[in-house]
């Protein structure tokens, strides 16, 4: 641990920005308002880490130059290789580790934080020192920063907003019902947490997609104490022009999304539950429930959004890791016509 991270209350908050740019004209649009976001902040204490991973259009890897002389709180990693957000991400917080800064606040290069984020986040770590990750819920917007409509909006979207607004997790521990009963916890641009929790459990490397639950999986279940503000919601961009949102689109449309979206989390499941059990929190039992019910749960979900085929196979791994939990469990969630 980094003996010379600066206090709370008297240190930096260090938005961790990735960022990648094939030369469209919205890739530096979108940057420059989420930039113009962490300017308008009303807690000034602040720098951005943005790291460039790779992006083959030269015009705008010179312009995050110039941003980086220009700005002495922007500083800029260029990556020799194209290794995805989380990759992008662990090397902007590495940077902010060592420059000391006291706690981090994701940020994706096409949203925009509230102006009271900061100022936010900093009094609740003040008020609670056990808490290690703060989170907000979004508001969807589009290419020209209007609100979409609630109707327009993918399923798992609308799950998990419905889900802070009804019962948003608090605690510790919970990295089991988010496995069981939710999406997510949240997109990563409204997530903020300690630096020396990011460093220990930084992002999957190997994947692109769903790195952010794979990761807040771990956070919690390491034994970090996560408190929720509704006080601060994050503008989440979804391009309107694509069929569900960027990442999305990236992955090779929705069937492909959602076979992701399993196999890298499930990675992550592993591994928290490894950690509570060296907690002593869990069984190995109650580990196989956990995950049965999570294949189950997002089987449930992804039929929602049309990818039946991937929830019929989710259903069958659920009945091949545990029928004895598939049985117990399998009428709490809705799998109406995958058995």
């Amino acid at each position: 641990m980094n003996k010379h991270l600066q206090s709370v209350k008297d240190g930096y908050a260090a938005f961790v920005i990735p960022f990648w740019s094939d030369g469209k004209p919205d890739r530096r649009r979108f940057l420059d308002s989420a930039i113009e976001s962490v300017f308008m902040q009303t807690d000034k204490r602040w720098r951005i880490y943005i790291t460039d991973d790779h992006s083959p259009y030269m015009p705008d890897r010179d312009y995050l130059s110039q941003l980086e002389s220009k700005y002495p709180d922007i500083r800029v990693t260029f990556s020799d290789t194209n290794t995805g957000p989380g990759a992008a991400r662990n090397k902007s917080i590495r940077r902010a580790y060592d420059d000391g800064c006291a706690f981090i606040c994701y940020m994706d290069s096409d949203d925009i934080s509230s102006k009271y984020r900061v100022e936010e986040v900093r009094e609740i770590f003040l008020k609670d020192p056990e808490a290690q990750v703060i989170y907000s819920t979004f508001d969807v917007i589009d290419e020209e920063n209007c609100r979409v409509p609630e109707d327009r909006l993918i399923e798992g979207i609308r799950i998990m907003q419905n889900d802070m607004e009804r019962a948003p997790l608090e605690g510790y521990d919970i990295w089991i019902d988010i496995a069981i009963e939710r999406d997510n916890l949240t997109i990563p641009s409204a997530l903020n947490v300690k630096t020396g929790l990011a460093c220990t459990f930084p992002f999957p490397e190997e994947v692109r997609f769903h790195e952010d639950t794979h990761t807040w999986l771990r956070y919690s279940a390491s034994g970090a104490k996560i408190v929720y503000s509704p006080k601060i919601p994050t503008l989440y961009r979804v391009p309107q022009k694509l069929s569900g949102s960027a990442s999305r689109d990236r992955a090779g449309g929705m069937e492909a999304f959602n076979r992701l979206r399993c196999e890298v989390i499930m990675k992550g499941l592993d591994e928290a539950v490894r950690l509570a059990q060296k907690r002593k929190v869990i069984q190995q039992e109650k580990a196989v429930e956990i995950k049965t019910r999570f294949l189950l749960n997002v089987a449930s979900m992804i039929r929602k959004e049309g990818t039946i085929h991937i929830a019929k196979e989710l259903v069958m791994q659920a009945q091949s890791l545990s029928l004895k939990h598939f049985e117990l469990f399998k009428s709490k969630y809705d799998l109406t016509g995958l058995l």
